[in-house]
């Protein structure tokens, strides 16, 4: 099923955010996300890896258009998976830096907020200055529960698995 805006409310929150590809044989690779945000009317989704940590993420990306990600809520653990075929890499732009940094004052916000100490919660989601980053655009196609407990990595149909506020 295709991810509904409810479903994708998730990606505001602040999230802990990986990203997956696969190559030919389908051997899986996966690289820490750093921020994401939803654009268009189609709703596609631009996550922000770090190019020197997702170099096989994104050839496999590049070669097949075939992408997973996960979003974790901090707090509470609730994690969708979304899936898409038609993933591309982009260049990071204005836009997508803003989200990032966004993401980043959020999420280290509220894992401070939970009791983690501030030098690694902002540590975790911290790039260096410079940072060399890409964006992996696709449209979501898939949505799976990925929440730990009974029913992690069932197929959402539609209606389940809505985003709380």
């Amino acid at each position: 099923m295709k991810p509904r805006s409810s479903h994708l409310a998730l990606l505001a929150r602040p999230i802990a955010i990986s990203v997956s590809g696969r190559d030919a044989e389908l051997r899986p690779s996966v690289a820490h996300a750093y921020g994401c945000r939803i654009v268009g009317e189609d709703e596609k989704i631009r996550v922000f890896v770090l190019r020197d940590e997702a170099r096989q993420v994104l050839a496999d990306i590049a070669a097949n258009g075939a992408v997973a990600t996960v979003y974790s809520d901090v707090r509470s653990f609730r994690s969708l998976q979304i899936k898409g075929h038609d993933a591309i890499i982009d260049a990071f732009d204005a836009a997508d830096a803003a989200a990032q940094a966004e993401h980043h004052r959020l999420t280290s916000a509220e894992l401070v907020a939970l009791g983690y100490p501030a030098p690694l919660a902002h540590g975790y989601f911290s790039v260096p200055r410079h940072a060399d980053f890409a964006t992996v655009t696709f449209t979501p196609q898939d949505i799976f529960q990925q929440t730990p407990g009974p029913g992690a990595g069932a197929k959402l149909a539609a209606g389940q698995g809505e985003a709380q506020s």
